[in-house]
């Protein structure tokens, strides 16, 4: 499928955010490599370092990272595209990274080499990796000789997997691969809907905008997906505004409960004196405290609704909705509202 307007450096930034969540990163490893002994988020950490040598020009590989406590590490790239020269670069990386592990264990008879284990991501559908995947490979041969093996890298090609595999996986990573194994403009869109419609993430759902926008922006084109991006924005409008309101109307409530219970306090007291001489200071303002709690909270709470409504007519009045809706809606009083409109 030819890709339209697709921008790659934007799409390379959305691999490297998406390899640097260790969750996806974790279930990718589990997945491709099998291990007896599962990796956890917890025994995973991110690896940072810049090699800056004339042969990498400040240039950081994709994303390293180390099993905590150990020596391995789990070196992930993600190639849009064939590079025949990926077992040279991998054997770079390798080199680099033991070289800086390599730097407090300088001939130390106990110093172990460390695994690095390379992961190619390929999200081309153009064609299937086709390069040497170690440099023995490359080579000459002797007759009689058996060349060593000399960096090796494993490959995980979208061209080999089929996309119902990917489409179910639980990984988002996998997900986004079917978007790349896609190879017409209807299988692309069906893709995209697919995952946009299934999936419940709000950061995946961000990714998934950005894709949207910046690198397979004619999906944009199709009416399901172009509705359930609006759908999904105007939800995020309407749960900001409801929030806001929510707080309002707590506060309010709790501003009305304090001013009620200070007036029931002062107003149950007063009781409490009048009636305390003939039953005692003590039990007059008991029944005072009570009885004036209870008539300062209905007070209260009813002079907090009527300035909650106050406050929300003086928004709706602000955003230029109609005066009768406002009155329909807050249930004020036509001339409480037009002062409202008179003091805006």
């Amino acid at each position: 499928m030819k890709k339209t307007q697709k921008i790659y450096q934007p799409y390379d930034k959305i691999f490297r955010r998406i390899l640097s969540n260790k969750t996806q990163v974790v279930g990718l490893i589990n997945q491709y490599f099998n291990f007896k002994n599962k990796l956890t988020e917890e025994n995973l950490e991110r690896y940072h370092c810049k090699f800056i040598n004339a042969q990498f020009q400040n240039r950081e590989s994709d994303i390293i990272y180390k099993i905590r406590n150990s020596n391995i590490f789990f070196l992930i790239e993600q190639q849009s595209r064939v590079d025949y020269n990926m077992a040279q670069r991998i054997a770079e990386y390798q080199i680099e990274i033991i070289k800086l592990e390599n730097q407090q264990m300088k001939n130390n008879p106990k110093y172990i080499v460390p695994l690095i284990i390379p992961l190619v991501l390929y999200t081309s559908n153009k064609t299937k990796w086709n390069a040497y995947q170690n440099i023995t490979q490359m080579q000459p041969k002797i007759k009689g000789y058996k060349n060593l093996e000399l960096s090796g890298y494993h490959v995980l090609d979208i061209n080999l997997i089929k996309m119902d595999i990917l489409l179910h996986n639980r990984l988002f990573l996998l997900k986004i691969l079917g978007l790349e194994k896609a190879k017409t403009k209807e299988e692309l869109d069906n893709t995209f809907q697919y995952i946009l419609y299934t999936e419940k993430n709000e950061e995946n759902i961000q990714i998934l905008k950005e894709i949207a926008n910046y690198v397979h922006n004619d999906v944009l084109k199709n009416k399901n997906i172009k509705k359930k991006f609006e759908e999904l924005e105007e939800g995020e409008r309407n749960m900001s505004f409801i929030d806001i309101l929510l707080e309002e109307k707590q506060n309010y409530i709790k501003e009305g409960l304090a001013e009620g219970k200070a007036k029931g306090l002062a107003e149950g007291r007063t009781k409490g004196l009048k009636e305390g001489k003939a039953k005692g200071l003590k039990e007059g303002k008991a029944k005072g405290l009570k009885e004036g709690r209870k008539e300062g909270r209905k007070e209260g709470r009813k002079e907090g609704r009527k300035q909650e409504k106050i406050k929300i007519a003086k928004k709706m009045v602000k955003l230029g909705i109609d005066l009768e809706d406002i009155q329909r809606a807050t249930e004020l009083s036509k001339e409480e509202i037009e002062r409202l409109v008179y003091q805006s």
